[in-house]
């Protein structure tokens, strides 16, 4: 790899780092390559007949190195490893599932100067092809010595912060394209169906053209109060869809392509799109590329324009305890009362040597309508079931499908029971509904589809955003090209079967499975490389009614 001249990057960085409304803070420097598997590597044959591909990455100096893949295709069964080259702090499995919506996949941080990549390939399945494109050079934060974060930061491992312990797991360390980082968090919305909805500041750079380089690190915090060190950077998941962004407000909202897994403990933050001013408030937040931290504000906060016409922000005007930094651009201050998020930093002069300086939020409340289309503002995302008429949702657990809203149950529909009145109740487990999963007849059939194209690239059908409660289309190369169209239709008056329909306009091979969650029963629906894909009319699909 050629030299990187830290020294410059750093001159840089000092001329942007401290902007009152900076950019996302930058901690490596791509280095652009080809490799694929014919150029670059070395194979193996092992004894039981599989593949083993091995790259060995060097950047001389860098404090982490992360990877980008332009092209990401796996066979269903071969999975890509990567490791420091010291055989530490393994990464992987990573499957066809990796793969983002534009054949794309971007890989989490490792520390060191060299990894490792190994590719395993089984025998007898169809060709693996990866393209890696950058090499991401870490010349800061991540990896290094010395003490990062400002010393007033408060862990969030910390006493005070202890009342917080909810909205901490909903907020996490992302980088984007493997060279900038932002904070974001996870928010709840009132279908209740845990969609890894991940908010954050517009000034970050997430965006339709990027969102799939997205690298989310969850639970990156210190182990013990005053530490300000030592979080562990295994806890990631890699991609996003970009859904709405608006300029006033310097609010983003990405889709995560993946519903995080259940060991990271996440929570699904709630919000308060009212406007009433916050009495007091907390921020959790990720300064620089460091541990998690919090801060706090007891004093009302201040309705400020921040130059750009109109009251768009929240104004803190002096922390209480603790600050933020550059990196912490996109958190949520949360109403110390509520635990609601009610905006995310956009900037401002606070840190540990300014501790009298303001910072600034863009207000929730501006950004529920926002420009006034689905793209530009947040209610019709967190509010699919109301329309954007409710303006207030408590936080959710996913361990436990609980609200946050000290009521007792686990709705929001206040009748003391623990559903939502709509779900027939009682399956062994919930449709969660994402990019890659369809939930329908209210919620309680899963569908999901695998395909390969004719050049053995593999990867899962997309759920379109058109659809109602009992169909939806799946897309697999782009958004605008719908390849099937599926329903579950409740036939139980007719014959006692609920009636599974698709019809598809695609020739490639395909599997499509739908899921009885109630009872676990399944059915799969397939068609070859090549055939013209048959209508399915399944009129005695399952056999569960009601």
């Amino acid at each position: 790899m050629p030299v990187v001249d830290v020294e410059r990057l750093r001159a840089e960085d000092a001329l942007t780092d401290d902007a009152p409304r900076p950019g996302p803070v930058r901690f490596a420097v791509p280095i652009e390559v080809t490799y694929d598997l014919e150029n670059s590597g070395t194979w193996e044959t092992l004894g039981d007949g599989s593949r083993l591909w091995r790259l060995r990455v060097a950047s001389p100096g860098a404090l982490s190195l992360n990877l980008g893949f332009r092209r990401f295709d796996l066979p269903f069964s071969a999975a890509l490893w990567i490791y420091a080259a010291a055989g530490e702090r393994i990464q992987g499995p990573y499957t066809w599932r990796n793969r983002a919506h534009d054949g794309q996949f971007w890989t989490p941080v490792l520390l060191g100067e060299e990894i490792v990549l190994e590719l395993h390939v089984p025998e007898g399945v169809g060709d693996a092809r990866i393209e890696l494109s950058a090499i991401n050079h870490g010349y800061r934060f991540f990896g290094e010595k010395q003490q990062k974060q400002g010393s007033c930061n408060i862990d969030v491992a910390c006493d005070e912060v202890t009342p917080f312990s909810d909205q901490v797991r909903a907020v996490a360390r992302y980088t984007i394209s493997g060279s900038t980082l932002c904070t974001g968090q996870l928010v709840n919305n009132t279908a209740g169906d845990f969609r890894p909805l991940f908010l954050t500041a517009q000034h970050c750079g997430v965006n339709a053209i990027n969102d799939s380089s997205v690298v989310v690190f969850w639970n990156y915090e210190s182990p013990t109060c005053g530490q300000l060190s030592g979080g562990s950077l295994l806890d990631n998941q890699s991609g996003a869809t970009f859904l709405a962004d608006h300029f006033p407000s310097d609010m983003a909202l990405v889709e995560l392509d993946e519903v995080p897994d259940p060991a990271s403990n996440v929570f699904y933050a709630g919000w308060d799109a009212g406007g009433a001013v916050p009495q007091s408030v907390v921020c959790i937040h990720h300064p620089g590329g460091d541990e998690k931290a919090a801060a706090f504000e007891g004093d009302p906060l201040l309705s400020s324009d921040i130059g750009s016409g109109g009251e768009t922000h929240w104004e803190v005007t002096a922390w209480d305890l603790g600050t933020t930094e550059g990196g912490s651009s996109g958190s949520c201050i949360f109403d110390q009362t509520s635990g609601a998020c009610v905006g995310w930093l956009t900037g401002g002069f606070a840190s540990c040597t300014a501790t009298d300086q303001p910072d600034f939020y863009g207000k929730l409340s501006l950004a529920w309508t926002g420009g006034g289309t689905d793209a530009t503002r947040l209610s019709n995302w967190l509010d699919p079931e109301g329309g954007g008429t409710t303006l207030s949702l408590a936080g959710a657990d996913p361990a436990t499908g609980d609200d946050d809203d000290d009521d007792g149950d686990d709705d929001d529909d206040d009748d003391g029971d623990d559903d939502d009145d709509d779900d027939g109740g009682g399956g062994p487990f919930d449709c969660v509904a994402n990019g890659r999963t369809m939930c329908l007849s209210s919620g309680r059939f899963e569908v999901t589809m695998d395909w390969r194209d004719f050049s053995g690239a593999t990867g899962p059908g997309i759920v379109a955003p058109a659809g109602e409660d009992y169909w939806g289309v799946f897309w697999f190369f782009t958004q605008m090209n719908g390849e099937v169209l599926v329903k579950v239709l409740d036939g139980c008056d007719f014959n006692q079967h609920y009636w599974v329909f698709a019809a598809a306009a695609t020739n490639v091979e395909y599997s499509m499975t739908v899921t009885d969650t109630t009872t676990g029963n399944s059915k799969t629906y397939d068609n070859d490389l090549g055939s013209a894909s048959p209508a399915v009319v399944d009129t005695r699909a399952f056999a569960t009614c009601p």
